[in-house]
């Protein structure tokens, strides 16, 4: 029996788990109800990651979708009708010697310096919203923020070709509109893992959340490029519906399995509200006024904005240049340069499941503090970056097929990021992540609305040698970003954020214990009561009978491995 037990259970011996009124050589045996695959991917709180994931692909994909939609709609003209922007006369010409920017007639043609800001009007709205998103959330909860946002950026999408057929400005306003609500998203979502993800994955459910991002750059980059070839009402204007109709899709399903917290959900399992809450200090009151003057004074705090500024302006470049220079400088048609954008994003997309994974090991396991974890993938994603973007600035059409290769490489670099400063705000000041979340993305918006103006500036006449300046910048500013990181984030809890009323929500200290073979094998779960009565919440959805349910499941071992020196 003693064999079976330690082939189930950790054994904490001697010094450690040593319990009152017990021996000091007795063996303490933990049991662990081990949560399997299944449960663990279908469960409460990965079914809102999955969704989250949709929303910053939605997010995402309404920010994107205006780079191959410009390309699609115009041709780069000095003739321009000062009214509307529009061409009478259908035109196909080139640029520079260069293939024709479209394999369609235009039906718009803008001045450089509009193009510009219609590229940059998602981002004025954007960097007016994540702070008082941040707010919002903190008091009235993610789900409903998020819920505006989508109704909201949908429509305003949708709507955006009758408008600018009416108006070129209404296409700014629009977009301007669009970015105003998405701006909200992403505190709201650090808001809801902040209440909903366990300590040792909180790596693996950002990661998740924010894979929609790549998921975004892959299929809005691809869809558009076949949608602009429709020759349905010069297929452009599909690109708009597409996208905000899935946005207005995912209304449903993000109302019906979202909550702000575990304890809100009416269809989740106690233990995995136990799972959830183990080993975490949790304040049940609302958020509190953050301290700002400390705030300000924080290096781990400026350690963020610095790597968010880093990442965000690379990010709006990328989004909205990178058709152009697939097509002016590596000469791609318009439907390859779907193709080609899409998959420029494919990397991303599995390094940040496969860096969500492995940073959340490395802490499990502890060869790594939290802190080194976060340094480690935020230097190697800054400085794979730079490299790659060094190397194809280089390149011109000749080498074409090593310049795609090196900007998916680049793009893959960028993502171990993901679980580095975008997570970091959950490490520094939990109680806070949502607001400093949104403070970060303001600043680093506001840097990255210069990223479309200064391209423009540049790329003036569209050269290869113009094309090259732009792209040491971007592997300047990734160096720049890494090396200010590492040197001054941290990984734990600071002092200005720790809770004014905490509760530790660990294994109870005065549970049955049962002694088999000389063997004491103590119960690890919190009590019916403990998790529910003196937190505060009643949740008429729990009885204790769902204690005693043999489907059951908790925890897995690194978990108790960290509770075990608690006993």
């Amino acid at each position: 029996m003693t064999a079976d037990i330690k082939d189930r259970k950790d054994i904490v011996q001697n010094g450690f788990g040593v319990l009152d009124g017990y021996p000091q050589n007795v063996t303490v045996i933990r049991t662990k109800r081990k949560e399997s695959l299944g449960q663990k991917f279908t469960s409460c709180r990965w079914v809102i990651g999955y969704l989250c994931c949709a929303a910053t692909f939605s997010q995402s994909a309404i920010r994107q979708l205006i780079g191959m939609a410009t390309v699609c709609m115009t041709l780069h003209s000095s003739l321009e009708d000062p009214k509307n922007g529009t061409i009478k006369d259908n035109l196909n010409s080139t640029q520079n010697g260069s293939c024709p920017l479209t394999d369609q007639e235009a039906e718009f043609t803008w001045s450089s310096e509009f193009e510009g800001t219609v590229l940059a009007s998602f981002n004025f709205g954007f960097i007016a919203s994540p702070i008082l998103g941040g707010y919002v959330a903190g008091y009235f909860g993610g789900k409903r923020v998020i819920a505006v946002a989508l109704v909201i950026g949908a429509l305003s999408t949708v709507l955006t070709p009758v408008s600018v057929r009416a108006n070129r400005l209404l296409l700014v306003f629009m977009r301007v509109t669009a970015g105003l609500v998405m701006g909200a998203v992403d505190p709201s979502i650090q808001y809801l893992w902040s209440k909903w993800a366990p300590i040792y994955e909180k790596s693996q459910l950002t990661a998740c959340s924010f894979s929609g991002l790549s998921i975004a750059g892959i299929t809005t980059f691809l869809v558009s490029g076949y949608l602009c070839t429709i020759q349905l009402d010069n297929g452009w204007p599909f690109i708009f519906y597409v996208f905000g109709g899935f946005a207005l899709l995912l209304l449903g399903p993000w109302l019906y399995f979202v909550y702000d917290s575990p304890e809100q959900h009416p269809r989740i399992k106690l233990e995995e509200v136990k799972y959830i809450n183990h080993g975490k200090t949790t304040n049940s009151s609302k958020m509190n006024k953050p301290p700002w003057s400390k705030i300000i004074k924080s290096m781990p705090f400026w350690a963020i904005v610095v790597a968010h500024i880093n990442h965000g302006w690379t990010t709006t470049w990328v989004l909205a240049y990178l058709p152009k220079y697939l097509k002016n400088i590596l000469l791609f048609s318009v439907r390859e340069d779907g193709i080609l954008s899409s998959a420029a994003f494919a990397g991303p997309l599995l390094s940040s499941l496969l860096c969500g994974y492995s940073s959340d090991w490395l802490i499990r396991k502890r060869f790594f503090s939290t802190g080194t974890v976060r340094k480690i993938y935020q230097g190697i994603g800054c400085v794979g970056c730079s490299a790659c973007f060094f190397a194809i600035s280089f390149l011109d059409h000749n080498s074409r097929a090593l310049a795609v290769g090196l900007l998916i490489v680049a793009l893959f670099f960028q993502q171990f990021t993901t679980v580095a400063f975008r997570i970091n705000h959950l490490d520094i000041a939990p109680r806070y992540a949502g607001v400093l979340m949104g403070i970060t993305i303001t600043i680093a918006m506001l840097a990255a609305l210069s990223a479309p103006f200064i391209t423009s500036a540049i790329i003036t006449d569209g050269t290869q040698m113009e094309w090259q300046h732009v792209f040491w910048i971007v592997a300047a500013l990734n160096v720049i970003g890494g090396v200010f990181y590492v040197i001054f984030a941290k990984g734990d809890v600071q002092s200005w954020a720790n809770e004014v009323i905490i509760e530790t929500i660990d294994p109870p200290m005065k549970e049955p214990i049962v002694k088999a073979n000389g063997i004491y094998e103590q119960l690890e779960l919190p009590s019916y009561s403990e998790v529910i009565v003196e937190r505060g919440f009643d949740n008429p959805n729990f009885t204790k009978t769902d204690e005693k349910k043999p489907d059951s499941f908790h925890d897995e071992s690194s978990i108790y491995e960290e509770s075990s020196t608690k006993l």
